[in-house]
This record gives C-alpha cells, structure tokens and sequence, in this order.
C-alpha cells in the first residue's frame, strides 16, 4: 500500500493506475516502494554493487516506459520483478557477448610477415564494418575521414565546411556509439584497425 498526497492509503493496483497514466508523484512513491527491494533482486543475479547501481536506472526507465502496456489486473510485483531480471540477464548476457568477441579477437590477431600490420579475422572485420555502417551517414563521412584517411579535425572541417566543433562532436558521438557496443577495452583494441583496412 501506498500514501496519496492527502495521507490515504492507496492499492498498488490504484497506484500502477495513476503511473500509467502519467503521474509522476505517483511514480516517485513507487520508486521508493520499490527500490531497496529492486536493488536486492538485481544483486541476486549480478553479484556486483557496481552493476546493480549501473542498471537500477534502467530498470526505472524501463517500467516507466512501458507503464501504459501493463495489464492492471496482473500482480504489480510480478511486473516489476520480470522487468528487473529481464534487464540484468541481459546484461549478462551482453557480457559474455563481449567476452567472447575478446577472445575471438585474441585468438585472430596476428601480425603480418613484416611483423608490422595486424591482420584481422574477416568475421571480425566485418562486424568492425557493421557497426560503422550503422553510424548516421554524415557521422559517418567524418568519422572516416578522420580514422581511415587520418585526416585533422582543422582538415576534414575544411573539407566539409562545417566547423571544427561540428567535427569533434560528430566524432565524440560516433565513438560513444562504438564504446557502447564494444566496450571501453574491445575499443581501444579495434579502432587502431581501422586505419589498416578499406571498411
């Protein structure tokens, strides 16, 4: 049970409805119903105070976001509990994703016979080439210019005629995305790739 604003206990199921229909006061008591109890779900899968403070904000965002698909009559802990361990299982499994992507990466670098020139895997190389594809075209163009023709951000705005605050940004958003989906560590291992293959 829950507070309305004038002291009056309200039913979970009355406190989902004012939620969904977009009641922040009401999301904000939910909030603090559930945290403690969130938090400790999500421990129980990740193990890591750190991960856990990572995706308790995604979890919140997650429910809010999907507070008009609920339905009033299913049990709100139900709900709630899915939507957390969905989240970190997905989580996990992104993880292991990127685990396995290291270890592919181990595995097929190697060095060409001059011992300089890494070479990489072609299914590598190709998921390298995937995410950069899916980078917004304009975004793109710049972020080649900068890593495969090793151009200046004073150069490629000159190129481009936009300015060099528009380069930097356009880059910092680019490689944003590439961190997200690489992680800190896979990035900084492939992005010096870049510079060696025709993408």
């Amino acid at each position: 049970m829950a507070l309305h604003n004038n002291n009056e206990l309200i039913s979970d199921k009355q406190l989902f409805l004012a939620i969904s229909k977009g009641s922040h006061e009401a999301f904000r008591q939910f909030f603090d119903m559930y945290k403690k109890r969130i938090y400790g779900s999500l421990y129980k899968i990740l193990r890591s105070h750190e991960d856990v403070g990572e995706l308790m904000q995604v979890v919140f965002i997650k429910i809010w976001e999907n507070r008009t698909t609920k339905n009033p009559d299913l049990s709100l802990d139900a709900w709630v509990f899915k939507i957390a361990k969905n989240c970190a299982l997905n989580m996990l499994q992104q993880r292991a994703r990127k685990l396995l992507f290291e270890k592919q990466i181990i595995d097929n670098f190697e060095l060409s016979e001059d011992g300089e020139t890494p070479i990489i895997d072609k299914d590598l190389k190709q998921y390298l080439n995937d995410l950069i594809a899916d980078i917004p075209e304009r975004r793109r163009e710049i972020f080649k210019l900068r890593y495969e023709k090793q151009l200046s951000y004073k150069e490629i705005a000159e190129q481009l005629g936009i300015s060099e605050n528009t380069v930097h940004t356009q880059i910092s958003r680019s490689l944003n995305y590439l961190r997200e989906q690489l992680g800190k560590e896979l990035l900084a291992v492939m992005l010096p790739l870049i510079i060696f293959f025709e993408l």
